[in-house]
């Protein structure tokens, strides 16, 4: 059931919404918000709230203007209060105050230059003011002709971090990729509308990397079943999602949603849909893979069953039944990859993947002391309602001044908020930590005595991430090496689809976290995703020990341990692994005892 809105913004029965205001408007103005946000180097979580809402508005499946007629704006996901009213002020009069304002302060031409790694709105304004630059292209020749290295402050290693940053945002471009967190839940949304359409479906299922769970998607793929096939592909192209029918025919549609991604729809026959979903849910290692080993044993596999040499025909109406006839168990999804999970399943070796239900608390998370949009007690209350044992509040550390860091005072008034409200909620435990900087000289932000105070400490950068790798690996190294140093947190740095990671030996951090018993981190905000699979599945196989954390901002920044789970499920990764699954007892001690 959606959340009851705070404030009732319905408007007056015969008022027309503004001409040419739509789900695609709005989502432009609050994108265009959100560059403008980032340019002025406001709070990044605020930005995000923006792109999130904007995402909303591509991917609902009704026209905004139902629900703002109906008041019920604050209850859609991502749209909160202050957003609902801009929504709002733009359906009644065609524009928006807040927009044109934040337009007017922002040179023309420049959001398009913050997109590139290293330019921050301090950089772009500089190269504008010196080269009259105002756009990627103008700054692209400027490169060229050298006139980037007469700007004051620009010495070859700036120019050349300006370069890579350039190859890097047009790297990105190009890959066209969506982030997991928005596909998947749109994906989700497309099959729950033809499983409500009335239609006889009788089997449906997201194929393709969805349902495996990489990080970033290219396209989408659904299969199903049905008597019907012709009526369920209408009901596919006709759904309010769809931005262009790219074809479509008896058993196959393939639309452009609205927000640009691809989805194919198959309706096949039930005597086929393991073998398909099978076929169009592996990569495509692990097909070659399982085809090569049904030739090992006399038969040809592909997307609608088994071969015999003879010529018989074996059709696979489950997925298990395909895993059944080359003598295997069933594997989960997210580990056909082709990276040796049909070896562990002929050889009995296959993992037992995390679940979501495992999880017994969150060690990574942000309050209104520091750049968090919520108080303590609500942060702890959303977690307790998600039937969580614990949680750690992790402020960050006073050094980062653009997050609001706290000082050495405010840690320690910030414990007795920590006190009042374990005191409220009893047995439910708030851990008082912090997210301390790591920073650029390799020191860290708070002598050892502040940090013996604390339960928990999370070790972070967010300084120097473009520094060599030899000199970002000392400062993580070091910080594992600190005894008070319990995680090391979102350690490469990355954000998806627009800063690549740090140059980090993460080989190197693996090792020393195994000498030293510091936890490493899969960050499960959805465009860090940090650690990754591949180097989780490393520190699964060296035995260290990893937590999955959502780093929320706002009570609803909880449901995203999902993603952090399928980044620890990809990297073959049990509950045993995973600090936070254990019971508060246990952690307890263990944090004791580390000191």
């Amino acid at each position: 059931m959606p959340a009851k809105p705070k404030h009732d913004l319905r408007p007056p029965p015969d008022l027309e919404p503004a001409p040419g205001v739509d789900n695609a408007r709005i989502a432009q103005t609050m994108q265009d918000i959100a560059a403008m946000l980032e340019f002025q180097g406001d709070n990044r979580f605020k930005i995000q709230s923006y792109r999130r809402a904007a995402d909303t508005l591509l991917n609902m499946p009704e026209d905004i203007r139902a629900p703002w007629r109906e008041g019920r704006l604050e209850a859609l996901p991502n749209v909160g209060e202050a957003i609902a009213a801009k929504i709002d002020e733009l359906l009644r009069t065609g524009s928006l105050g807040f927009y044109e304002r934040l337009r007017a302060a922002v040179p023309p031409g420049l959001l398009e230059l913050t997109a590139i790694p290293d330019i921050g709105p301090k950089t772009a304004l500089m190269l504008h003011a010196n080269l009259g630059i105002n756009s990627v292209a103008e700054l692209e020749q400027a490169l060229a002709d050298g006139r980037v290295a007469t700007v004051p402050g620009f010495g070859p290693k700036s120019v050349q971090k300006l370069r890579e940053g350039l190859a890097a945002a047009q790297k990105h471009s190009s890959d066209q990729r969506m982030l997991l967190a928005v596909a998947r839940p749109l994906i989700r949304g497309l099959v729950d509308q033809l499983r409500e359409s009335g239609l006889p479906i009788d089997q449906i299922e997201i194929a393709g990397s969805i349902r495996r769970g990489r990080s970033t998607i290219g396209d989408g793929d659904i299969l199903c079943t049905s008597p019907a096939p012709l009526r369920v592909i209408e009901r596919f192209i006709g759904l309010p999602q769809v931005g262009q029918v790219v074809g479509h025919g008896d058993h196959k549609a393939t639309v452009r949603l609205r927000n640009g991604l691809q989805v194919d729809l198959m309706v096949l026959p039930p005597e086929h849909f393991g073998s398909l979903l099978h076929h169009f849910t592996g990569s495509r290692e692990h097909n070659i893979q399982m085809r090569d080993r049904a030739l090992s044993q006399g038969l040809k596999l592909n997307e609608y069953g088994f071969v015999h040499a003879d010529g018989s025909q074996v059709p696979c109406a489950t997925e298990e039944a395909v895993f059944a006839m080359l003598g295997l168990p069933w594997i989960a999804p997210e580990l056909r990859e082709g990276v040796g999970e049909i070896e562990a399943a002929a050889a009995g070796r296959l993992p037992a993947l995390i679940t979501v239900s495992d999880m017994r608390g969150d060690l990574h998370n942000h309050s209104k002391w520091s750049d968090g949009t919520a108080t303590i007690e609500q942060m702890a209350r959303a977690a307790r309602d998600r039937g969580y044992a614990y949680m750690a509040i992790t402020d960050h550390s006073q050094s980062l001044t653009i997050a609001h860091g706290l000082t050495v005072e405010q840690i320690r008034e910030q414990a007795a908020e920590v006190a009042e409200v374990n005191r409220l909620l009893t047995p439910f435990r708030v851990l008082h930590g912090v997210e301390l900087e790591i920073k650029t000289d390799g020191t860290l932000d708070y002598p050892d005595g502040v940090l013996a105070s604390l339960d928990i400490v999370i070790a972070s950068v967010h300084q120097g991430l473009r520094h060599e790798g030899e000199r970002v690996t000392a400062r993580v190294l070091d910080a594992c090496r600190n005894p008070h140093v319990d995680i090391i947190a979102h350690p490469t740095g990355q954000i998806l689809g627009s800063r690549d990671p740090s140059a980090l030996d993460v080989d190197a951090m693996i090792a020393t976290a195994r000498t030293t018993g510091t936890v490493l981190e899969i960050n499960a905000s959805p465009e860090r995703l940090d650690l990754n699979e591949v180097y989780t599945r490393r520190a699964v196989d060296a035995g260290v020990l990893l937590s999955i954390d959502t780093d929320s901002h706002h009570p609803d920044g909880f449901v995203n341990i999902e993603y952090g789970i399928t980044v620890a499920r990809r990297g073959w990764a049990s509950a045993a692994n995973v600090l936070n699954t254990w019971p508060l007892d246990r952690l307890l001690a263990w944090l004791q005892a580390r000191g």
